[in-house]
């Protein structure tokens, strides 16, 4: 019995090789025969499918992909050294521009502060003692020189007054820069003291928390993370061919799949200036106004884009083109039924249509299906034309 089962499979096997073989044998036969048959015009019209060219508009619509990135990103960090002493915000809040958002321990800054402001008293009592005392030596001088004219004092004592007069002017410029000095202390005592304030420098929101209430801060440590997103970027990367479509202010519909449903409009904003050696691409910034705070950084986006469009252009169907030797061409269709092979400068083109930019008039339907099988000057058959004979064979039997 098993056998007869292996005869049997072994039968079926060897039928079915020898019909794909002589099916295959058909096909290839075919193929090699009607390629110059048919593109030679030597075996009869070569059937094909045409269209007209039309007028109409046209656009250029791509989608892109990129990342969605926050108009700014910055950290409020500590200032100067001590402890935390309280935090007020955590991730999702929001922050306002300079507000308070937490505390270091400010003992040690505000002491420091009173320091100053009484160091600084000292130097402006040193500045007004030594306004005195030059003031005495002036008039001191002043009743030498009258004593020397009159004799009764000496030259010596007249130039041991002037000496001590230009002593007095010395101590109170030293006076003076010292209370300079003292204001200076003061006014970086006052400002240490406001570090340790813990304020924001921009709208937005609390990204990442860095560290708790309690932690001992050293100047430089982070705080907090903030984010502003009121307005995001979608970075994109465009190649070569589409970068000159780029335009600041080109408008772009932009979508998420975190946020099924919803569609945000933006703009070109910015377009890089370099590419980037190891991809060939060049960053694109889109700014999308983000009002509902939807939008955050970090997401993945599609960008459907109009990088060209023309609202009357002359049109062919795209599978109409084909090229040779690196040049564009459509064949198209003359009166009697033979097909004119004819070079053109394609615009704008997507997956239904392509703009002919040169020549301005295509004559005639263009062949757009059949294309490979045919040469310049080649007689074919269309749809209509092959319709026309039944057509008239059946008014004539009627």
């Amino acid at each position: 019995m098993r056998r007869k089962r292996l005869a049997i499979g072994v039968a079926a096997f060897i039928i079915a090789a020898l019909t794909m073989y002589t099916l295959f044998l058909r096909s290839g036969g075919e193929t090699e025969s009607s390629g110059p048959r048919r593109g030679g015009g030597m075996q009869g019209p070569v059937p094909v499918r045409t269209a007209d060219a039309q007028i109409r508009q046209i656009r250029d619509d791509r989608e892109f992909t990129g990342t969605v990135y926050a108009s700014y990103t910055y950290i409020i960090a500590a200032q100067v050294g001590g402890r935390l002493m309280n935090l007020d915000r955590r991730i999702g809040d929001v922050v306002g521009g300079n507000l308070v958002v937490g505390q270091i321990d400010d003992t040690e800054y505000r002491n420091s502060l009173r320091e100053m402001e009484a160091q600084l008293r000292v130097s402006r009592a040193s500045v007004k003692d030594a306004q005195i005392q030059l003031s005495f030596a002036e008039r001191e001088l002043e009743r030498l020189r009258g004593l020397v004219l009159k004799g009764i004092s000496s030259q010596v004592e007249l130039e041991t007054m002037e000496t001590q007069l230009e002593s007095h002017r010395s101590r109170l410029d030293l006076a003076r820069a010292q209370v300079e000095q003292r204001q200076a202390s003061l006014a970086q005592a006052n400002t240490r003291l406001g570090y340790t304030q813990i304020r924001s420098s921009k709208r937005g929101l609390v990204a990442q928390r860095h560290i708790d209430p309690g932690a001992q801060l050293q100047p430089g440590s982070p705080i907090l993370t903030i984010v502003g997103i009121d307005t995001v970027f979608v970075e994109i990367a465009v190649t070569e061919r589409d970068y000159g479509r780029f335009e600041p202010g080109k408008q772009a519909l932009v979508v998420v799949d975190a946020i099924a449903g919803e569609e945000f409009e933006g703009v070109v904003y910015r377009v890089a200036p370099f590419f980037k050696q190891a991809s060939r691409t060049a960053v694109v910034e889109i700014a999308v106004p983000n009002d509902s705070l939807l939008l955050k950084p970090g997401m993945f986006a599609r960008l459907s884009i109009t990088l060209a469009q023309n609202d009357s252009a002359l049109v062919v169907p795209t599978p109409a083109l084909f090229e040779r030797d690196g040049k564009d061409y459509v064949y198209t269709l003359t009166d009697s039924l033979t097909v004119s092979m004819t070079e053109v400068i394609k615009g704008i083109k997507n997956e239904t249509w392509t703009e002919i930019v040169s020549p301005e008039a295509i004559e005639g339907p263009v062949v757009t299906l059949g294309q490979h099988l045919l040469r310049d000057g080649a007689t074919v058959i269309t749809e209509k034309s092959a319709s026309r004979p039944a057509s008239q064979g059946r008014r004539e039997s009627r």
